[in-house]
């Protein structure tokens, strides 16, 4: 019998190729499954369910490949799948958004964008060549739309609902978006703009040389586990450096964008002005869009919360004048949040206040009796003196609310 750890010596051979159409939910290998990269995307004696397949699918993978014999969970183990899920559709019921006619107009445009950047980021991880330009033009897509909307908070808004499916190219189009609204909060040429959205496009490329099976994994990770996703960054330097053929400034901040202002950062422990402005936009992004974003080992927090944390950390670890534009530019209380006002009724909150960050524009949803209030009030609190917040909710709290 041939382990796990010598698989791709003597037992090559016996490895089996499994369409991925042919996988059903419960099916479990009595060793290891991997992709056409040798990454572990299963466990042996591990029942697949429905997210895996249809996450395999996504990915626009075709094949798995096994050493192992097929069998069928037992009944505990689909009921123990059974109630993972049930769970996990009731939270992402719970986080339901809506979204409003400004916000859904771009809803096409980010599908693009993932579409193209995941294309791009398969090659690579397929060690296929890329031609830079297809980079270059989503990048122009990007900042072109961007800086055509006259209100950025459809942007905001469009980040914090979106990202379902494939986490890394979902999560780095994300970034991107809340990179160039940063940059243009700061007085970015159009140049500049471009360089930045280019560098959001690729900081984190190298994260497709870490195996699947370390990035999916649910529980948390082993030290050595941890090790290898620091390695990223330098993958991520060798990629924009040596096969994009990319500028040093765009590689600079993958190689730098998880470096901290106060030198706690890896992998070379820079602080403060040794790190690029750039990095320092996008690390920025990086750590808040990170936050909101359901992963396998955790829930993502609402927008408030990652805000407090971002706020938290930022006295410390990021460049203070750029946190205060991105505070400013997103509200103590992010577009699409809810809040629970003074006079008791709930409400949305559809645009920050640059001026007045604790005094957001809101939208009454329910009244102080939490009865639904179709096409509610919108209310400019740093206009109006008798009513304020009182305390941020959680989306939950406002769906049980709900009669």
């Amino acid at each position: 019998m041939v382990s796990d750890n010598n698989m791709f010596g003597s037992g090559i051979h016996n490895m089996k190729k499994i369409s991925v159409n042919d996988l059903k939910e419960g099916m479990k290998f009595s060793k290891s499954v991997y992709d056409h990269n040798k990454n572990i995307i299963l466990n042996a004696n591990t029942p697949i369910d429905r997210y895996k397949i249809n996450s395999l699918k996504s990915k626009g993978i075709e094949f798995v490949e096994t050493a192992g014999e097929m069998s069928m969970a037992d009944e505990t183990e689909l009921q123990n799948i059974k109630e993972k899920f049930e769970v996990q559709d009731k939270k992402t019921e719970q986080k339901k958004i809506i979204v409003n006619k400004e916000t859904a107009k771009y809803i096409e445009f980010y599908k693009d964008a993932v579409t193209r950047l995941s294309k791009i980021y398969k090659k690579i991880q397929s060690g296929l060549s890329v031609d830079p330009e297809e980079l270059q033009k989503l990048s122009t897509l990007i900042v072109t739309t961007i800086s055509s909307e006259k209100n950025p908070n459809n942007f905001i808004n469009l980040v914090n609902i979106a990202g379902k499916g494939e986490y890394l190219v979902n999560h780095v189009v994300n970034v991107t978006i809340l990179s160039v609204l940063l940059g243009i909060k700061l007085g970015y040429s159009a140049i500049k703009l471009f360089n930045l959205a280019l560098a959001a496009l690729v900081y984190d490329i190298g994260m497709v040389k870490v195996p699947a099976i370390i990035l999916e994994k649910e529980s948390k990770l082993s030290p050595e586990e941890f090790n290898q996703i620091k390695t990223h960054p330098i993958h991520s330097y060798q990629i924009i450096s040596k096969e994009l053929g990319l500028p040093m400034e765009i590689a600079r901040v993958a190689i730098e964008h998880h470096e901290r202002f106060d030198g706690s950062g890896y992998p070379r422990k820079l602080h403060g002005n040794e790190i690029s402005e750039m990095t320092k936009i996008i690390s920025i992004a990086d750590t808040y869009e990170a936050l909101i974003k359901d992963r396998n080992h955790r829930e993502g927090k609402e927008s408030y919360e990652a805000i407090k944390v971002v706020l938290g950390e930022g006295s410390k670890k990021m460049d203070p004048e750029i946190l205060k534009y991105f505070i400013s530019m997103m509200s103590i209380y992010p577009i699409g949040s809810y809040v629970e006002l003074s006079d008791g009724s709930i409400a949305q909150v559809v645009s920050s206040d640059p001026v007045s960050p604790f005094f957001p524009t809101v939208k009454i949803i329910k009244d102080q009796f939490k009865d639904d209030v179709p096409d509610g009030q919108i209310i400019r609190l740093s206009k109006t003196k008798d009513i304020y917040i009182v305390r941020s909710l959680k989306s939950k709290e406002v769906k049980n609310d709900s009669k």
